[in-house]
């Protein structure tokens, strides 16, 4: 476990006495909690930017886990903040408030700078101590199989029991809360922005919760409320089942909980409890940590009982042959301890956090001054951490060069504690959906990221290849963000797992390759942008996967169905044969592709609307012929990484983009010969590099997809830990990707360019408000801008949702 980076915010001239040493437990203090999107959401009692303690309250923000000192806020509450949570896809947020207060937001138009409330339900007087979205009965499960099957045996999705069914067994929204009297709560959306709410009580009295841990169990809902009465502790289970009684989705839905044994603790000491589930899904145990750590497991007991209470006939029987063997016991399940850690020294735990997959088997521990990370199969932690919660640290100069705040400055100096912030403690933490990260929260809101070695540092090379593999083939299959994961690999493996997910991909079958073909490119896009030698393949996959996004476009205005497109669809089939014998009608179909009937002219007529994207094709063909000039003959003997001239795929895909471009009348023309030699001709003679060294020539115009971007995943040469702060950017994370010499162009995509739709911003270069990507530094309009033809917008609605590298569009605007 090594740190990543820890966020500093300026101290409070005033904070209310004993805040931070206090060991009240009804004391709020902030939480936080991290998406499958890698989204980090936390809470704060006052604003970020706040430093005289006018802002008291309740206040939630969410950052990227590559730039978290672009914080934005989502709510503002009068009461403090005490649960939030986040669905199973990383959309919703749910906060919840001291008051009773619930509320679902979601991100209005895709952008994580900007949030609506979807709806609301009030529990009054109720303290909300955890929630959680029910389950929407998608599940991917990992398989321990050889890692030569196929990824379809090692990763399976199955289709669980959603935790409320609607019409034809379909999953329906809604969350489950627990309140710190015991009332378990269910909303589901209604009408307007109000929820529709149904409540029941873990026990006819109502007691004293201090904490609780919620987890999906076969479509029902395991709950663990600690309670504390006087000096006894303990653990109250239940099992929790929703159900809707109308066929209408206006009905509220009913709650039923059946009761399970509750754990008693031995411990008289009224300590904070924290307590947590070790799975979300898959659940066998539940960890306790209070004065210690405690794990136990319900297992099954069988209890003697005296015969004649016994299962089966009693002695004595008339029936023929004595009748059945009698039973003398009786089955139920209990509660067992089945490890225990003593914390040391004379500190407490604040919060225990587990992991949420089966692939990650570490639990986290947060005291007030450290982490401790355990395993479920060992007795002793692997590793602890202490937290530095004030200033940068004596002995640590080289690491404050890269905060926001320059170290000159005598409160970030080495050695130096800022006044008010030396008392803060760890209260919260949370581990990422991959296991590749921990996030944890001090009692100021200064977030500390870890990062978690894959596997272990100690274990050899290929095994870790393997299992690095292993994680990003299953976020390829379930949709994860992979970014915590891809902060844990050591410089020197990159390429290897380049390699090994390279060649795992394409022994697959050719269905599965269709379906998740785009997501193995965004993979290895990621994995490109690690390296700082790399950056020219992560370009050209960049380039390429752009190009088929315009296919796409292309392809949908070209069907078959219209009878007036036929001739242009016969011909672009002509253009991509499967036999190596037809090249030579190939070039001949080339040289002469000219559209001349009406017919044909009618139909390229909508594909005007993707000139700008087919201008893109245009240029990337130029670009990837400008490799293969006579200067780089060496480097072509001796490559490493992806080139767009070496891939058969992507040639057959840009004579098709060159093609329809020819046919709009956008140019290409000395561009369909090369290509087609290059495609039959592997490695490229040398009459074929001078006949692209002259085409290149006269057109001058090149793509390199490849900004300049400021992030903690870049490989931008700082070491870690990094001392950051919020709403400053940080200048020395600044990486700027030189491209190589036949990328260079003056007409290049650069900031001031859209990056989907291949045009300028506007506004003599500085465009009024613009769309920005803080993982891969692109920029695009905002989406509220109406697309001109459904070909644009089908093009632009690909990239809608989420940047072409899988990051949160973030608003930015110069009014």
């Amino acid at each position: 476990m090594e740190l990543i980076y820890s966020m500093r915010r300026k101290p409070l001239k005033c904070e209310p006495p004993h805040f931070d040493r206090t060991t009240d437990p009804e004391v709020v203090r902030p939480v936080c909690t991290i998406s499958t999107c890698n989204i980090i959401a936390f809470s704060s009692l006052t604003e970020l930017a706040d430093s005289d303690g006018e802002t008291w309250g309740g206040h939630v923000y969410v950052c990227d886990l590559d730039t978290p000192w672009d914080s934005h806020k989502v709510v503002s509450t009068m009461h403090p903040v005490s649960a939030i949570e986040w669905d199973g896809e990383g959309k919703k947020l749910l906060v919840a408030t001291t008051v009773g207060e619930v509320s679902v937001y979601g991100q209005k138009e895709y952008l994580l700078n900007e949030w609506i409330c979807l709806y609301t339900a009030n529990f009054p007087g109720e303290y909300i101590k955890k929630a959680i979205f029910f389950h929407n009965g998608r599940r991917v499960v990992a398989l321990e199989k050889k890692p030569d099957a196929p990824i379809s045996d090692r990763i399976q999705m199955l289709r669980a029991t959603p935790t409320l069914k609607g019409f034809g067994g379909a999953a329906c929204e809604g969350a489950c809360v627990v309140s710190g009297t015991g009332l378990v709560g269910a909303l589901t959306p209604g009408e307007g922005a109000r929820a529709h709410v149904a409540a029941d009580c873990l026990r006819a009295v109502r007691g004293h919760v201090a904490s609780a841990a919620l987890a999906h169990k076969n479509g029902n809902l395991l709950i663990a409320a600690g309670w504390r009465r006087g000096n006894k502790r303990g653990v109250h289970c239940a099992l929790c089942s929703v159900a809707r009684p109308g066929a209408s989705r206006a009905a509220p839905v009913a709650i039923q909980l059946q009761p399970l044994p509750t754990v008693y603790l031995l411990d008289d000491d009224v300590t904070p409890m924290s307590i947590s589930w070790w799975l979300r899904d898959d659940i066998d145990s539940l960890l306790i940590a209070g004065a210690n750590l405690t794990v136990w497991k319900l297992t099954e007991r069988a209890y003697p009982v005296h015969k004649l209470l016994s299962k089966g006939p009693v002695q004595g029987s008339t029936t023929p042959g004595g009748g059945p063997k009698t039973v003398d016991c009786f089955n139920t399940v209990a509660w067992q301890q089945a490890a225990a850690w003593q914390l040391e020294g004379a500190e407490n735990a604040t919060h225990v956090s587990a992991a949420r997959l089966p692939l990650g088997a570490h639990a986290v521990l947060a005291t007030p001054r450290a982490l401790h990370l355990l395993a479920r199969d060992t007795h002793h932690y692997l590793v602890s951490r202490p937290v530095v919660t004030s200033g940068v640290g004596a002995g640590a100069p080289e690491a404050a060069s890269g905060a926001g705040t320059p170290p000159k400055k005598t409160k970030y100096g080495p050695g130096a504690i800022p006044s008010g912030a030396s008392c803060a403690t760890v209260w919260c933490v949370e581990m990422s959906a991959l296991g590749g990260a921990v996030v944890a929260v001090d009692t100021h809101s200064q977030l500390h990221v870890y990062k978690l070695h894959q596997p272990a540092p100690d274990i050899p090379t290929p095994l870790t290849v393997q299992h690095v593999t292993s994680l990003l083939e299953y976020s390829m299959v379930s949709g994860y963000d992979c970014l915590d994961v891809l902060m844990t690999l050591k410089a020197n493996i990159v390429e290897a797992v380049y390699e090994r997910l390279t060649e795992s991909f394409q022994r697959q079958p050719p269905s599965f390759q269709q379906f998740y073909f785009h997501s193995w490119l965004k993979l290895r896009i990621a994995l490109c942008s690690l390296s700082a030698s790399w950056q020219s393949s992560a370009a050209a996959l960049t380039s390429l996967q752009l190009c088929y996004a315009t296919w796409a476009a292309c392809a949908s205005a070209l069907r078959d169905d219209k009878p007036d497109v036929a001739p242009l669809s016969a011909l672009l089939d002509e253009h991509a044969p499967s036999l190596p014998e037809h090249d030579k009608n190939l070039l001949a179909l080339e040289a002469k592709a000219e559209m001349t009937s009406e017919g044909a002219l009618q139909a390229l007529q909508p594909l005007q609307a993707l000139r700008r994207p087919l201008q893109r094709a245009l240029h990337t063909a130029l670009t990837a012929l400008a490799a293969l000039q006579p200067a780089n003959l060496h480097q072509l003997q001796h490559h490493s990484g992806y080139e767009l001239w070496s891939d058969p795929a992507a040639l057959t895909l840009l004579r098709k983009l060159v093609l329809v471009a020819r046919a709009c009348g956008r140019g290409g023309e000395a561009l369909s010969r090369p290509l087609a030699r290059l495609a039959a001709n592997t490695p490229p003679k040398p009459d074929l590099l001078e006949e692209c060294a002259c085409v290149c020539a006269q057109a001058p115009a090149r793509v390199w997809e490849a900004l300049p971007r400021r992030c903690v995943a870049a490989p931008h040469a700082r070491t870690w830990p990094l001392y950051l702060e919020y709403g400053v950017e940080p200048e020395a994370l600044r990486y700027v990707p030189e491209p190589p010499p036949h990328a260079q162009s003056d007409i290049a995509p650069s900031l001031d360019m859209d990056s989907i739709r291949y045009m300028y911003l506007g506004g003599g270069r500085r465009a009024a408000r613009w769309r920005r990507c803080g993982r891969c530094g692109a920029r695009a309009l905002p989406a509220a801008t109406p697309a001109k033809h459904p070909l644009q917008k089908a093009y632009d609605q690909r990239f809608l949702a989420a940047c072409r590298c899988g990051g949160k569009w973030t608003l930015v605007s110069n009014v």
